[in-house]
């Protein structure tokens, strides 16, 4: 329970605030972030974060207000997001890659009171974006917060421009700076964007203790010990990468810092600062492994924690098994944070290697259902992966609509996942049920075909969507050669019509030199929707 955790004395001010104690928890002297220049300790952060929590309340910063947070991976994401939560100020996490359209969307959706930003933080592209973006987008602002010793922009929408630094030398002039209104635990404390289609994002809302709770039952299942450490490369804004934080907080821990994942040097920091967990996309692992030659990289690892945003690694899990790695699959997505399930150490590498697993929560409950007629389906049948779980988010910021679609009545999440339940009592994630592909009447997984064809050879990565033809719905690959050569679309086909069904093999073959991606918070996503497009120019030209 979170009560007994909760610190008592001089903290007791912010003891109403489950996500700020996590913080608190830990001994000050006690390491928190690892930077290439210096170590940040707990009390570093707890004692900057009481300091800007004061200077935001005398600045009128009050409890249910909003804030918008476009930063790196940095000390300062966390001191402010803590001095907020603190306040019981909700945090917008925002992607620093936005473009105006999006930003001014986000901050004008969550009437977000402020910006804090890194003026000079990709050559100041974070900047312009915000300056750049239409005025009447931003009218809830009252300031334009500088954290990285930038100059502040000024001359936007009516915004103040402020430096962190004059925040928090405010609060710590402050006479009490217990005496700030306190956070509670049914306070919205984190908006996540869910991933975009052609309509405005979803606002996934999440609150504090919900969050705190899920951050310790994720810390109690990955199961650190006095000698942890943690690599996280993964971005702050987004649901894998803030759980990955908030989750180690909880456990106390230290968290080894990237801003930007570079291969060769996220192994070169594993080795260096003997980093006991690493957690991130297949495809990350997949590229540490071929930047280092060694046969056992990384003797300190006792388990890479894996999503499997890439398809088609398959290769994966046994050479990293082979290189002394342990995989270890995960579950979770943006309304229920990472890691909401999680694969046993103790299983096969096969399941290990697999998405899902069984909840971390120990009061939560899945089930799978056919997501047309809603019958719950057994063990073998592919269905919907529904969830109910107490830490899971509240809704849709101002979306009662979308909210009522995604939960049911009896207050099941609706993942929009295929899944299937597994013999050891959790399931298996198989895909985005956008993601598969519907042909002839019968779900087909795009990785069954994918498969097929990479195995032909010569071929680095390969996607299959579904294209709508005068013959009905049917799939189209699409692959990118490995090397100099290129495919003969002869021998692939053959080979798919030798090993699938007629209804799977691809209508065409198209090579490709490099497939669309988009760079999201979680990490790197193939559009689909523009291999779709691609597919219909092509197919409309050969005929």
């Amino acid at each position: 329970m979170l009560s007994d955790q909760i610190p008592t004395g001089p903290q007791a001010a912010a003891a109403q605030s489950p996500l700020f104690s996590l913080f608190e928890r830990p001994a000050a002297s006690a390491p928190f972030l690892i930077l290439p220049d210096r170590v940040v300790t707990y009390g570093e952060v707890s004692k900057r974060a009481h300091h800007l929590a004061a200077g935001l309340h005398a600045a009128r910063l009050r409890r249910g207000d909003r804030i918008a947070l476009m930063l790196p991976n940095t000390p300062e994401w966390l001191v402010i997001a803590a001095a907020c939560w603190r306040l019981g100020v909700a945090v917008m996490a925002l992607n620093v890659r936005l473009g105006t359209k999006e930003l001014g969307d986000l901050v004008a959706r969550t009437e977000s009171k402020a910006i804090f930003y890194a003026p000079n933080h990709r050559d100041g592209a974070c900047a312009e974006v915000i300056a750049q973006t239409d005025p009447a987008k931003l009218a809830s602002l009252r300031w334009l917060v500088a954290c990285d010793g930038g100059t502040a922009l000024s001359n936007v929408a009516d915004a103040t421009p402020l430096s962190l630094a004059e925040i928090e030398n405010s609060g710590q002039e402050s006479p009490d700076q217990n005496a700030v209104e306190s956070g509670g635990p049914q306070d919205p404390c984190l908006f996540l964007a869910t991933s975009g289609t052609t309509s405005a994002p979803k606002l996934v809302t999440h609150i504090q203790e919900r969050v705190a709770r899920h951050a310790q039952d994720c810390a109690r299942t990955i199961g650190f010990d006095d000698e942890s450490k943690v690599l996280l490369a993964i971005p702050f804004c987004g649901g894998y990468g803030f759980t990955i934080a908030i989750s180690t907080i909880a456990g106390g821990r230290p968290l080894v810092l990237m801003d930007n994942f570079d291969p060769a040097e996220a192994a070169r920091l594993i080795k260096e600062h003997a980093v006991s967990h690493a957690m991130g996309t297949n495809d990350m692992l997949d590229k540490m492994l071929k930047a280092t030659d060694a046969e056992a990289p990384f003797p300190s690892l006792k388990f890479y924690g894996h999503a499997n945003f890439t398809p088609g690694l398959t290769e994966l899990p046994a050479e990293a098994e082979r290189r002394k790695v342990t995989m270890r699959g995960f579950y979770g997505l943006s309304e229920t944070l990472a890691f909401v399930a999680a694969q046993s150490l103790n299983a096969s590498l096969e399941r290990r290697a697999e998405g899902g697993g069984r909840l971390v929560c120990p009061d939560a409950r899945f089930r799978i259902r056919d997501p047309e007629t809603g019958r719950s389906l057994g063990p073998g049948e592919v269905g919907e992966i529904e969830i109910n779980t107490p830490n899971m988010m509240i809704g849709y910021l101002n979306d009662p609509e979308k909210t009522r679609a995604a939960i049911t009545s009896d207050g099941y999440l609706r993942t929009g996942d295929f899944g299937q339940i597994a013999d050891d009592g959790g399931f298996t994630f198989i895909s985005r049920m956008n993601d598969m592909l519907r042909i002839g009447g019968y779900l087909v997984s795009p990785v069954e075909i994918e498969d097929v064809i990479k195995a032909t050879g010569n071929i680095e990565t390969c996607q299959v969507v579904s294209v709508e033809t005068d013959k009905g719905v049917r799939p189209v690959a699409f692959v990118v050669p490995s090397g100099d050569g290129g495919i003969d679309e002869k021998m692939i086909l053959q080979r798919c019509r030798a090993e699938l069904a007629v209804y799977k093999v691809p209508v065409a073959i198209f090579e490709i030199r490099d497939l669309p991606v988009v760079q999201g918070p979680n990490g790197v996503k193939v559009k689909k929707h523009e291999l779709r497009n691609i597919a219909k120019e092509r197919l409309a030209a050969a005929r």
